[in-house]
């Protein structure tokens, strides 16, 4: 049985760091990822929004000049009145969709 959340939580991540921005209407915050995957990212110091929300991110990878950008939509708060949210991406373009794998993929072949 395949179930669309499982499958994303049998994704590949990988633990880095990176600076994201994160725009919600007119309003933008920038915060770090604690890990990430080709489906989403972890901010693991972020005030979280609403489960549900979408909003919209922009990143470089480490040694990448040109940003991804894409949806993304609040999967997960796992400290109710805490910090911390996972978003899963969508919206991204194949080009950056195959960037993303390529970098996870390098970063998980590094780690081992």
């Amino acid at each position: 049985m395949t179930d669309g959340s499982l499958e994303r939580r049998r994704a590949l991540r990988v633990a880095v760091a990176i600076p994201v921005e994160v725009r919600l209407g007119r309003n933008f915050t920038l915060h770090s990822t604690r890990d990430l995957s080709i489906g989403g990212l972890f901010f693991d110091r972020a005030i979280p929004h609403p489960i549900g929300t979408i909003v919209h991110l922009s990143f470089r990878l480490p040694g990448d000049s040109s940003p991804l950008r894409c949806e993304g939509e609040v999967m997960n708060v796992p400290e109710p009145g805490g910090y911390g949210m996972g978003i899963r991406f969508s919206q991204m373009l194949d080009a950056d969709v195959e960037r993303l794998e390529a970098f996870v993929d390098e970063m998980h072949s590094e780690g081992q």
